[in-house]
């Protein structure tokens, strides 16, 4: 009865572990989806860089750093 009671001890640790990981990897995957203006606007070709930046709507500040990031490519 004792090492049952340590296994669920031992899971239920397990268990707080995972939960706190995951959220805590949420809240990095957000901060870096911020910042990032590749995952900002879901930029998966030069094509649709060059579009957002046709876009009148599209702020300064992250047009500059989509043509920095595609000029570089060049």
């Amino acid at each position: 009865m004792q090492n049952l009671t340590w296994l669920i001890i031992l899971l239920g640790i397990a268990l707080g572990v995972q939960i706190v990981l995951f959220i805590w990897g949420r809240r990095i995957r957000k901060k870096e989806k911020e910042n990032s203006v590749i995952e900002k606007y879901d930029i998966r070709s030069r094509q649709k860089a060059w579009q957002l930046l046709a876009d009148p709507e599209l702020p300064e500040e992250d047009r500059k750093k989509i043509e920095e990031l595609f000029q570089d490519k060049a």
